[in-house]
């Protein structure tokens, strides 16, 4: 275990630190230089030296100082991904906010009350990164790994056989597993599931307030197998801030709940900055805390509808804040038991 987290570590710092495609290009001054790929996507020259770039490492000289545009290439393209193809989420709306869907460096939060949805609303966009050929990995300090099978198996059992109404907490338990009726759907929903995205969703299990660091290794062997990945984080207030690395730092990053979920918040940014997409979900209460540091933030929330025949209810993700496209609502429908959102269209 300690050789794998050293490994991940490793390819982490190895990831920040890896040359560009192209060393030795001529400036304009004719004296040569070499490139360097920095995590934000900023390349930087120096007459002998070139350091990466990212506002956790600027080059200092006895004060804070910043870089002039002069001294840097900006590579936008780099920055997010857009050699590469985006990761759609499975909701049409959201993708187009999204500018096709997430991307390496892309933060989106999902706030709401509690109860809500949020976490069956990230593990779908997880799922649907999976079935995307992307490495994600799901990390949750509440959710088992039978859980989260169960959400899924209840998802594929309410698409494959509608006439079996069984929900997850029935799977989850084992009663429809032992049931005669439905114990042939639930297996066949089981492979169903593992068929589509078993090499591709890796599930963590946390501890509770473990530090960002955990996440930040997950990421990393995705980064190794992967061309594309993506790392879902349940609850970010279920876990710590790593704080610089120092204990004292870390103490102060963690001693208030604002405080740790505003932290945790920049920490999940710098993953994503290294070269993958970051979902995560947050109570509404916290939602102004987390909004700096993320591409996209909106709200689930519940309209107030009655249910439909099938138990769907009216719900919207309302955008509140986009870094790269229009904020709005993204109508949606939710089946709580089976643990399926849709996007909703209304009939012309």
């Amino acid at each position: 275990m300690r050789g794998e987290r050293l490994e991940t570590r490793c390819l982490s710092r190895l990831r920040c630190l890896a040359p560009a495609a192209t060393p030795g290009e001529q400036p304009s001054h004719g004296r040569p230089f070499r490139r360097y790929r920095a995590p934000l996507g900023w390349l930087v020259r120096e007459s002998a030296i070139l350091f990466p770039v990212s506002s956790d490492n600027i080059p200092k000289s006895g004060a804070a100082a910043g870089i002039a545009l002069t001294a840097m290439q900006v590579d936008v393209t780099t920055r997010l991904g857009a050699h590469e193809p985006a990761t759609a989420t499975g909701f049409p709306t959201l993708d187009r906010m999204l500018h096709g869907g997430l991307r390496s460096g892309t933060v989106l939060a999902i706030a709401g009350a509690p109860g809500v949805g949020r976490t069956a609303f990230s593990l779908l966009i997880g799922y649907m990164a999976a079935r995307a050929k992307a490495g994600v990995v799901f990390a949750s300090a509440s959710l088992d790994a039978t859980e989260v099978m169960a959400r899924l198996t209840a998802r594929a059992l309410y698409r494959e056989y509608p006439e079996v109404e069984t929900p997850y907490g029935m799977i989850w338990s084992g009663r429809a597993w032992q049931d005669a009726t439905t114990h042939r759907a639930v297996a066949d929903s089981v492979e169903t599931v593992v068929k589509k995205v078993g090499a591709q969703l890796h599930l963590y299990r946390a501890r509770g307030l473990e530090s960002t660091q955990s996440l930040a290794e997950c990421a990393a062997q995705q980064w190794s197998r992967h061309e594309r990945a993506a790392l879902v984080v349940d609850d970010i207030e279920a876990f710590s801030a790593i704080g610089g690395g120092s204990t004292s730092l870390a103490s102060a990053a963690n001693s208030s709940m604002e405080g740790r979920v505003t932290h945790v918040a920049y920490d999940l940014r710098r993953i994503a900055e290294q070269g993958c997409s970051v979902v995560f979900t947050t109570l509404s209460r916290h939602a102004d805390f987390v909004a700096p540091a993320v591409t996209l933030a909106g709200e689930l929330r519940a309209l107030a509808e009655a249910p439909a025949a099938d138990g769907a209810r009216a719900m919207e993700f309302f955008v509140y804040k986009n870094r790269v496209g229009e904020t709005g609502s993204v109508p949606l429908r939710f089946i709580p038991g089976a643990g399926v959102f849709e996007e909703f269209r209304a009939r012309s």
